[in-house]
């Protein structure tokens, strides 16, 4: 019955901050689309930046895990996936960054535009485009949810009034514990994100392949 309540709470939560979680997941949806098409257009600066972080992609540290140590592991994968996603991808990256509260809209214009460059060009089979667009629907699904939690903090701390007080500090307090219940949705579909993403590449290849050829 606790974890019932606890989702309960977390769905309620999601409804009360329904409009900035709307907000975030048009920006990603429009900066994903505004990348490729930028690419199909071939304008220079883009495409420079797209043969760049093609080509430091499998450089990148924190997957050198997954196509190392951890690669025959399936479960490990996951488990990695998940929590790094949770904590430098939502966390870190989307909601302490909302104590100034414009910068999780700049990670989600950047993290959008830059996905949207890398697969402008990607293998158009049906395989790919199921792991590619359920992995962004749940995994940047995930990020719109943090992004809402991190920006509320911001103009929670900004405007306290919105939160029924006067107080910064007191509003503050709201807003994350409004946010604490929130994060169980957002660990929930990371967990079901980084499951579909690695179950899918770990039986059809190398991870980084559709994005290296």
């Amino acid at each position: 019955m606790r974890v019932k309540e606890l989702f309960r709470e977390s769905i309620m939560a999601a409804r009360r901050r329904r409009n900035l979680i709307v907000f975030f997941a048009l920006v990603h949806i429009v900066f994903l689309g505004l990348g490729q098409w930028m690419v199909a257009q071939g304008y220079p600066g883009v495409l420079d930046l797209r043969t760049e972080q093609l080509k430091n992609l499998q450089d990148l540290s924190y997957l050198k895990p997954l196509t190392g140590v951890l690669a025959d592991n399936l479960l490990l994968k996951i488990l990695y996936t998940f929590a790094f996603n949770l904590v430098m991808g939502a966390f870190v990256s989307t909601t302490l960054t909302g104590l100034v509260f414009f910068f999780p809209y700049m990670i989600a214009v950047w993290r959008s535009f830059l996905i949207g460059i890398l697969v402008a060009d990607m293998d158009t089979s049906l395989a790919m485009a199921v792991i590619f667009y359920g992995t962004f629907i749940l995994e940047f699904g995930a990020y719109c949810v943090s992004s809402a939690i991190g920006a509320d903090l911001g103009l929670s701390y900004l405007w306290p009034s919105r939160k029924g007080t006067e107080s910064r500090s007191e509003a503050l307090k709201i807003a994350a514990r409004d946010g604490a219940r929130l994060y169980l949705l957002v660990a929930v579909i990371l967990f079901a994100a980084a499951v579909w993403e690695i179950s899918w590449l770990h039986y059809m290849g190398p991870l980084l392949k559709p994005l290296a050829s």
